[in-house]
This record gives C-alpha cells, sequence and structure tokens, in this order.
C-alpha cells in the first residue's frame, strides 16, 4: 500500500530538516525525514514524493550518487540539495549533477518557498503531460 506525501527531506543533519521542514509545513506540504540514502530508499518503497531534498553531505554516499538514485528510485522527481556551502562552484556542480535546484544553509525562507512551489509545479500532473508530449 503506497502513501503520498509531497517532500522527501534526506538529510543527516536535524537541523537542516528542521528549518526545511518547517518552511514547507508553512506551503501546507507533509514531509518525511531520513538521514542516509539506504533510509530514503526504504521509505521511497512505501510512499511517493512528489520531490526530494537531498544534503550534499550524506553518510553513506556522495551526492552524485545521491542524486541519480533519488532520481530514478522516485520516477523522476525533482531532487533539491541542502548545502552548508553558499558557494556558486557548489551550487554549479549540483545542477550539473542533475539537481532540480540549490538551497544554502541557512535557508531564506522566502527563496526556499519559491523553489519548493516551483518543484511542486514541476511535477505536476500538467507539467509531466506537457514533458511527454514533446
Amino acid at each position: 500500500m503506497f502513501n503520498s506525501c509531497q517532500a522527501l527531506i534526506v538529510s543527516p543533519d536535524p537541523l537542516q530538516c528542521e528549518k526545511t521542514e518547517e518552511i514547507a509545513r508553512r506551503l501546507g506540504l507533509r514531509s518525511v525525514r531520513c538521514a542516509s540514502l539506504t533510509e530514503a530508499c526504504a521509505r521511497i518503497e512505501e510512499q511517493t514524493f512528489q520531490f526530494a531534498l537531498c544534503s550534499d553531505d550524506l553518510p553513506d554516499c556522495n551526492l552524485r550518487t545521491a542524486l541519480r538514485v533519488l532520481s530514478s528510485a522516485t520516477g523522476g522527481v525533482p531532487v533539491i540539495v541542502l548545502s552548508h556551502l553558499a558557494d556558486w562552484g557548489a551550487y554549479m556542480r549540483a545542477l550539473g549533477a542533475g539537481a532540480f535546484d540549490y538551497i544554502a544553509f541557512p535557508p531564506d525562507p522566502v527563496e526556499t518557498e519559491r523553489i519548493l512551489r516551483l518543484a511542486l509545479a514541476h511535477n505536476s500532473p500538467q507539467h509531466r503531460a506537457s514533458r511527454t508530449a514533446a
């Protein structure tokens, strides 16, 4: 039996999870926290997600692997990188590795809300239909 939840947050940092969850709740989004990619993959088998937020500092893999696995396991939902580096180079590397977007910590609530709204819109049925028709 699959349950639907909007956001999967994958981070070993409880503060990073808490801050991201706070912003998601303000948008009316439900989320699930996981501390590792292994734990996230187990949750993906039980639930569906509209997007994922993934730390660039996971204990069980590097960011490139995490992005590839999360995208594949979720059927291609947007994966947003969570990082403690507010660095243009890190941002560009994350996008190059397949990230949908990048949130540096501490997060700016307005910018984070914008990114989460874009991820939801990107994964909407209308947007998915237009991508497959193109």
